[in-house]
């Protein structure tokens, strides 16, 4: 045998044997064919994917990557850092009480002032508590008005008109929001079979109802709720099809007008307590008043923590539209505020291949791709404060649901329209991330084509959604078995 030869044999052999007395100390991974799945669905033109080790930043698998889709709700996670970034952790949002005039052996000669800066978490219970904090001061009677201050944010009564009217998650928004801009229907059907119906701004303590919010069973025929917004004086009027009920039930309609909503609930409490007020109008707040009480919402951090586990669409877009009055003083729409986080979300990324028309997600004209998740997802500061607001992500195995495999676990965003699927997060090992991935899916023609607005539920979209929820399953399942080859999940 020639010396190099025998040379190599023995360095050969030499790390042959070493490789069992001296393991490696990093993660084995198993090579992984994801793609496989995406096609064997049918969904190889709909869906992009894409999974990084975060460790290296090397790609682990990925198919149509750089296709741009809509990601539905996965967009709050672009807003969440949106708002990291650009307000911070602690920052909290107020609402001011104000008064004008004196108080005289109990009574307020003078007027009361609310003014908001876009609290998107006050309830009807904080408004108690406020209405409550007059009495305690000894205030059982206002001879002014009760005046409201929405000129920090522009008022929007929705956020995708093109919804159908009675969905709870498109509410109006602005400078005061109350209950999320929801008011709660309870019906209950009497023996004559009319119906007895009630409109309520319910708060867990305090319950308070509205004058200017209305709703009759007088639609007999086509959409299932029916609605009207009079400009003129606010007045909501809301008309359902009885044939929907039945015996009884509840369900929360959306509010357009925030401001207006919150000052009438306000009153009425006031009222509850015996403090009587005149009237209800719109008026900045003048120099001369006096603060009475400022109310302060909960910090970014656990409004951050909630929205992202409810998918609250309302906070999402008030948080991204209070940026965006910080950017531009000539703002006015959302789409134009959507623009805005996508200039900043390019930059962040440093990518050119999305674009948000809005915060929260609720529309088809936004779109991103795997490719630019990977890049948001890779970076330290997304991975330090994003990463603890995520929410658990459910792992599905042969037998059933599981919140982690041992020490593996998944944290992340999804994001559900008909005919439109997201899902972006991280594969965690001892709660660290290790992998980073997207996976999104949507058919745009089949939403297009299916879309009517006598029905909640476009026909098709249902059994679309399993199959598309089914894929992400499997892919997530197959990047923890990637974590941990040598033991099957079962």
């Amino acid at each position: 045998m020639h010396k190099s030869s025998r040379r190599n044999f023995l360095i050969t052999k030499a790390v042959f044997l070493t490789s069992f007395l001296f393991p490696k100390t990093g993660l084995s991974y198993k090579r992984l064919n994801l793609s496989k799945i995406i096609k064997s669905n049918s969904f190889g033109e709909n869906t992009s994917f894409m999974a990084v080790d975060l460790r290296t930043n090397e790609i682990i698998d990925r198919f149509n990557e750089d296709l741009k889709l809509p990601i539905a709700s996965v967009t709050k996670m672009i807003t969440a850092q949106y708002a990291i970034n650009n307000l911070g952790l602690d920052f909290r949002f107020k609402t001011e009480f104000f008064y004008d005039g004196f108080i005289e052996n109990g009574v307020l000669n003078g007027n009361i002032y609310i003014k908001g800066y876009g609290d998107p978490t006050l309830t009807t219970d904080n408004l108690e508590i406020i209405a409550n904090y007059y009495k305690e001061n000894g205030i059982n009677k206002v001879i002014g008005n009760l005046f409201y201050d929405d000129s920090h944010l522009p008022n929007l009564k929705y956020i995708n008109e093109s919804q159908l009217p009675q969905y709870a998650y498109n509410p109006g928004f602005g400078a005061i929001n109350l209950n999320e801009n929801r008011i709660l229907f309870k019906w209950k059907r009497k023996e004559n079979s009319k119906y007895d119906l009630n409109l309520y701004a319910k708060g867990i303590i305090a319950n308070a109802q509205v004058p200017n919010i209305q709703i009759n069973t007088n639609n007999n025929i086509g959409n299932v709720y029916k609605y009207t917004f009079e400009e003129e004086d606010f007045t909501e009027t809301w008309s359902v099809n009885k044939r929907i009920l039945g015996r009884r039930g509840s369900r929360w309609l959306p509010v357009r007008n925030g401001a207006f909503y919150s000052a009438q609930v306000f009153k009425d409490l006031l009222y509850q307590k015996g403090i009587n007020i005149n009237k209800i109008i719109k008026r900045e707040v003048p120099s001369n008043v006096k603060l009475f009480k400022t109310h302060f919402s909960k910090k970014i951090s656990h409004i951050l923590l909630d929205t992202l586990k409810h998918s609250k669409n309302m906070i999402s877009e008030t948080l991204g539209f209070k940026i965006g009055k910080s950017r531009s003083r000539d703002l006015y729409d959302l789409d134009q505020s959507g623009v805005l986080m996508t200039k900043w979300f390019r930059g962040y990324i440093d990518s050119q291949n999305s674009l948000f028309l809005n915060h929260s997600g609720l529309t088809s004209g936004s779109f991103s791709s795997a490719t630019d998740f990977r890049k948001f997802l890779i970076k330290k500061e997304v991975r330090d404060r994003l990463f603890p607001l995520l929410k658990s992500i459910p792992i599905y195995t042969s037998k059933g649901k599981k919140r982690s495999l041992g020490n593996i676990t998944v944290r992340g965003k999804s994001g559900t329209m008909h005919y439109i699927r997201g899902m972006s997060g991280y594969v965690c090992l001892d709660e660290k991330p290790i992998i980073g991935f997207a996976v999104f899916s949507a058919d745009l023609l089949a939403r297009r084509n299916n879309f009517s607005d006598k029905f909640e539920r476009p026909k098709g979209a249902s059994a679309w959604l399993s199959r598309a929820v089914i894929q992400e399953r499997k892919i997530i399942r197959g990047l923890c078995e990637h974590i941990q080859p040598n033991q099957e999940l079962s």
